[in-house]
């Protein structure tokens, strides 16, 4: 999350709020996800396979967790990704999912809140072969809230600049397409010449 200046900025608002701390244990419950064989992975299908890593690990034909999921990996590399999942996916062996969100607790600022400490989270990692965070420290991570209000306040300016980040990039992406065409059409009429 590039937009930091919301969370940074606490001290200056909290003249006005009251901020409270609680452990993310105390707010959610954390569950770990389900194993599929890897075997029965496919390459396509309705729902993603969301696991230890940032990209799906697969996709399958069942889903056994309902859109709009926090979840943070568990395991590997990409241990501490966090990642709101706005579809229905297979939560996997090494994934944590967030459900059962206090009503203290907006959801999408909660998410924002997470992917903006995503780095101390994953300072979490423990173990030297592959390496995992484990669900009491997960449970432990330290969570600093205002009022439901302020929460909506924050989560809705930062869903704003997020969409507006997307649009910009799919433009991004747009004009590198054009440019390539134009390149090759450069060439081509060199070649003419």
């Amino acid at each position: 999350m590039r937009d930091k200046s919301l969370f940074l900025q606490k001290r200056r608002i909290s003249k006005h709020l009251i901020w409270k701390k609680v452990k993310l244990g105390d707010i959610v419950f954390i569950q770990k996800g389900q194993q599929l064989n890897r075997s029965t992975l496919k390459e396509s299908g309705e729902y993603y396979v969301q696991n230890g890593g940032v990209d799906p690990s697969g996709y399958t034909d069942k889903w056994n967790t309902k859109e709009n999921t926090i979840t943070i990996s568990e395991g590997g590399n990409s241990c501490g990704f966090v990642k709101l999942n706005k579809q229905k996916f297979w939560s996997g062996g090494h994934c944590y999912t967030l459900i059962n969100i206090d009503d203290k607790i907006e959801r999408n600022f909660l998410y924002y809140y997470l992917k903006n400490n995503e780095q101390k989270i994953m300072r979490l990692r423990v173990g030297s072969g592959i390496p995992n965070i484990q669900k009491k420290d997960i449970e432990g991570f330290l969570i600093i809230y205002p009022d439901l209000k302020i929460q909506k306040e924050i989560s809705d300016v930062l869903k704003y600049k997020e969409k507006e980040m997307e649009t910009l990039q799919q433009l991004s992406e747009k004009y590198e397409e054009q440019k390539k065409g134009l390149m090759q059409q450069l060439l081509i009429e060199k070649k003419r010449l």
